[in-house]
């Protein structure tokens, strides 16, 4: 119950900190995903459960953000990124410093494009080819820059939080 909560402030500081303060630092008018960095940290550090729920409320927060794109969009990249990265995780190295930081570029990239090509194949004609390579590829140097910090964020609410048996993230 504790650990929902925790990472439920976590979900909600960060989207205050993407829509109040990373607009000043967009660089070409693209900015790091936070919640898809929380996403990914979380179904890295424990699994692929509580990377689906984490990625299933973060993908939510995200639609309700952005409002000319249909809600459910970003919870259903954000969840198959939160599998996918959960499935991985025990293949991993554990002291691994660059699987992770190779994950979250992968990730940031597949779940940005993807979340393009879902736009553009629902008919939103704002999003081109050029811009969709362009936006992918910005935003996971970006969030790959931020990786270590989320991550270190997201491993140490885990170690003071942890999975309760039977609890809702476990």
């Amino acid at each position: 119950m504790l650990r929902g909560l925790v990472i439920a402030l976590l979900l909600v500081t960060a989207v205050l900190a993407q829509t109040a303060l990373f607009p000043f630092l967009a660089l070409g008018g693209l900015r790091p995903d936070l919640l898809l960095l929380i996403v990914v940290g979380v179904a890295l550090t424990d699994g692929v459960m509580p990377g689906l729920r984490v990625g299933f409320a973060a993908g939510l927060l995200t639609d309700l953000l952005v409002d000319q794109a249909p809600v459910g969009l970003a919870a259903l990249v954000f969840t198959g990124i939160g599998y996918v990265i959960g499935t991985a995780r025990p293949y991993l190295a554990p002291d691994s410093l660059t699987a992770p930081l190779l994950l979250a570029f992968l990730s940031s990239l597949l779940g940005t494009f993807g979340y393009g090509l879902l736009s553009l194949l629902l008919g939103d004609e704002r999003v081109t080819g050029q811009m969709l390579l362009q936006a992918a590829a910005s935003v996971a140097v970006y969030n790959t820059l931020l990786a270590p910090i989320i991550f270190a964020v997201v491993r140490r609410l885990s170690d003071r939080f942890p999975l309760e048996a039977g609890g809702l993230l476990r």
